[in-house]
Parts: structure tokens; sequence; C-alpha cells
């Protein structure tokens, strides 16, 4: 893509951002906040901080949908103890809330290609169950996906 040279890499703490105030130009964040209990005051309150003015946060996370209790095990919890999950109006309000599409049957593994993912290596045994529990959130409207850019003030 011709970026060689222009982008860097960095691993560190989300809620410990090792950046200048308005470092950056865009801030994106992908199912980040889920076990993070105050992240209105830890989690958007760093990605405001290294914003610049009028800055995007590109968001994208699973929130708790208007049926209750949510399912267990997920990817991120195996129970309610480790899962804070927001509904879209407890976000700010912020209500672009898409839908998660229904979830598709997967591939039958054969002999000859078995079909193993990154989810079958780091969930082990659990992820058979944890597939089907995420599949009947979604559906059943436990947990919706929201999905939203918006501007640092």
């Amino acid at each position: 893509m011709g970026l060689t040279g222009q982008v860097t890499h960095q691993v560190g703490n989300a809620l410990e951002l090792p950046f200048d105030d308005g470092h950056f130009d865009v801030v994106w964040t992908q199912n980040s906040g889920m076990n993070i209990q105050n992240k209105e005051l830890l989690l958007y309150a760093s990605f405001h901080r290294v914003l610049r003015s009028v800055g995007l946060l590109a968001l994208g996370s699973p929130m708790s949908g208007p049926v209750e209790p949510t399912i267990f095990p997920l990817m991120w919890a195996v129970d309610a103890a480790t899962s804070f999950l927001r509904t879209p109006t407890e976000m700010r309000a912020w209500n672009d809330v898409t839908p998660q599409p229904a979830p598709q049957q997967p591939a039958t593994p054969t002999a000859t290609n078995p079909t193993i993912g990154i989810s079958d290596i780091v969930m082990g045994d659990s992820v058979d169950v944890i597939g089907k529990a995420s599949a009947l959130n979604r559906i059943e409207g436990h947990i919706v996906d929201m999905h939203g850019v918006f501007v640092r003030a």
C-alpha cells in the first residue's frame, strides 16, 4: 500500500495512552470496551484526550440489547462479573445501531479441509458454546452492535 516508513505499531494500555494531548486526528476502536466497567471515565476519556479538536472517534462495539439478560459465555466474559455492556442510549444517547446480520452456519469441517480459526485456538474447547451463545444473543436481541463516527467537540 506504499505506507512503509509512514506507519508505526505500538502496543500499550488504552486506559493510559502514552501520547500527548491532541496527538491524533482519528481514534478507531473496535470491540474494546466490553470488559471495562467505567469506560466513560477511563476508556473514552483517554480517547478524548489524545484526539485533536474536531478529531474523529470511529467506534464499533457490542452493546446491551433490549432483551435481558445476556447469555453467557461470550468471547470476552464467562459470566456477568466481567462483562460491562452499555445500551446504546446509555452511551450518550448514541443510537447509530446497526443490527447484526443473522449468523451463517459454519462450514462443516472435513478431513481434507478442517476449519480451525483463531477463535478455536484462543477459546479451545469452549469455542462451540461461546459461538452458540453469541449467535443467540444477537438473534434474540440480547446484544446489538453499534457502529458510528463521532466528532470531538
